[in-house]
């Protein structure tokens, strides 16, 4: 018999998105959220809103990747998590971008640390 309150995973009832790879996703969205920042901070003739657009999708990437983590791969859902704190962070300590160019490279660049742990724990899983 079927319990009332059994949990059943999302992942169970569309099997091909626990299948996905969304870390080593997350983290090359972020990589080209940076690129494409750093040449739109250099004079390249790219427009901001592209990065911003980059940055959402990077962000909901992050949090997808965080979600499908858990709780068989936790450490890597850790990590994903705390990754997104600089990131929910950006758009308010940093604004405007022009005058506080270096805080928002600083604050953009401290979720790298918890990026490469999660990709590094996301390749020891494949082993």
């Amino acid at each position: 018999m079927r319990r009332v309150f059994e949990f059943e995973a999302p992942i169970a009832a569309v099997p091909w998105l626990g299948a996905m790879p969304w870390t080593p996703i997350a983290v090359l969205a972020y990589l080209s959220t940076i690129t494409l920042g750093t040449l739109s901070l250099r004079g390249r003739r790219i427009n901001r809103a592209w990065h911003t657009r980059l940055f959402i999708l990077t962000a909901l990437l992050t949090l997808a990747a965080a979600a499908f983590s858990f709780p068989e791969a936790w450490p890597r859902g850790a990590a994903l998590t705390l990754a997104v704190v600089p990131l929910a962070l950006l758009p308010f300590i940093t604004v405007p971008v022009s005058r506080h160019t270096r805080r928002h490279m600083i604050v953009g660049l401290s979720a790298a640390p918890c990026y490469l742990a999660a990709l590094v724990l996301w390749a020891v899983d494949l082993t």
